[in-house]
């Protein structure tokens, strides 16, 4: 009778234990990604509304700002990289001065415009800065950037870890191709930080950003159609498989320029995060708990003479077009739902 009194007692003991480190752990949070709002202000030389809203990305910053100090209960922001046009000096401090409008911290990394460009015969070396100073500018609250460094790790909620990688790499201009290289790649130094941060954090949850994608969105993106295998990491293999030997469920990119969608790839959930610089300019609320992962997709409040000037550059843009979406009223339909993807509004995944 005593040692089932002491057994129980041991149990009590050890349920307790157990209910009280796992009230420790986050039980739900909050947060908004957005991406690539390719910031340039108006006054810059060269600047103009096509595919990309150039002269409306202050704008349409400043409003999904302003949405998200809207929304009750919000732990952070995360912003999926392309934050400037190039690298500019006046971009990145214009950024700086809008996001610094937050009323919860932000969470940023690099993409591919935001780096010097390579010059070229067509093109005049623009003022551009390292990737390592335009990292700098987002240091600690403002932006989770570590001396130092273009990548990082943050525990942003008990047992909750953000891992921000940086995909960026040099842009070289391919003259068949006509434009700046704007693929990416997790080098091996940063291989070799990655695996030390999973290892060190395997039992918690663990959230990954990154610009470039580690997953194709489109056959195109396979085939290379129109350069775009550079939309997605060149060693994404590698990376994937290091993420799933450490149990990551879930990636979060930018870059692709569609509409909030996911993929399931060994057991791990990628998820695409919409452009504020082009149709169908949106941002998306999530909530993450343990074991699941839910979703809303919001568009940027604009005046209806942007939306319409938008989705006009969006239809006459022939290079962001896929193979399977021709310059027909049949093909516009696919390439319209391709980009807005009207079935993922909404959603959850269970994550464990």
């Amino acid at each position: 009778m005593r040692r089932f009194r002491i057994l129980s007692i041991v149990g009590i003991f050890l349920w307790v234990l157990a209910a009280f480190s796992f009230c420790l752990a986050f039980d739900k949070v909050k947060f908004v990604a957005i991406s690539d709002p390719h910031i340039s202000i108006p006054q810059q030389k060269g600047v103009s509304d096509g595919f990309k809203l150039g002269l409306k990305t202050v704008m349409l910053t400043e409003n999904v700002v302003a949405e998200i100090n809207k929304i009750p209960d919000l732990n952070f922001v995360l912003l999926a990289g392309d934050l400037t046009q190039d690298a500019e000096p006046w971009n990145i401090d214009e950024l700086r001065r809008i996001l610094d409008g937050l009323k919860v911290p932000y969470f940023v990394v690099l993409g591919n415009h935001d780096l010097s460009l390579v010059p070229h015969e067509k093109k005049d070396q623009p003022v551009s800065l390292s990737k390592y100073t335009v990292a700098g500018a987002f240091i600690g609250r403002s932006g989770g950037m570590v001396p130092g460094m273009t990548y990082y790790s943050h525990e942003v909620a008990k047992d909750l870890v953000l891992i921000g990688l940086d995909t960026s790499r040099a842009q070289v201009f391919v003259p068949e191709a006509g434009l700046n290289d704007f693929g990416g790649r997790v080098d091996e130094g940063q291989m070799r930080w990655l695996e030390g941060v999973l290892k060190k954090n395997q039992k918690k949850t663990i959230i990954v950003l990154t610009h470039h994608s580690l997953v194709p969105w489109h056959d195109g993106d396979v085939k290379n159609h129109n350069y775009w295998r550079w939309f997605w990491v060149d060693n994404a293999g590698d990376v994937r498989g290091l993420l799933k030997k450490y149990g990551v469920r879930l990636v979060f990119s930018g870059h692709r320029h569609i509409s909030t969608r996911y993929q399931n790839v060994d057991d791990i959930f990628h998820f695409i995060t919409p452009a504020i610089s082009t149709y169908p300019m949106r941002y998306t609320v999530y909530e993450v708990t343990p074991t699941t992962l839910s979703w809303e997709v919001k568009d940027i409040p604009a005046p209806q003479e942007v939306w319409d000037l938008a989705k006009k550059n969006f239809l006459a843009n022939k290079w962001w077009r896929g193979p399977d979406h021709p310059e027909t009223p049949e093909g516009d339909r696919k390439y319209l739902e391709f980009y807005e993807s009207p079935g993922t509004m909404k959603g959850k995944v269970k994550v464990k």
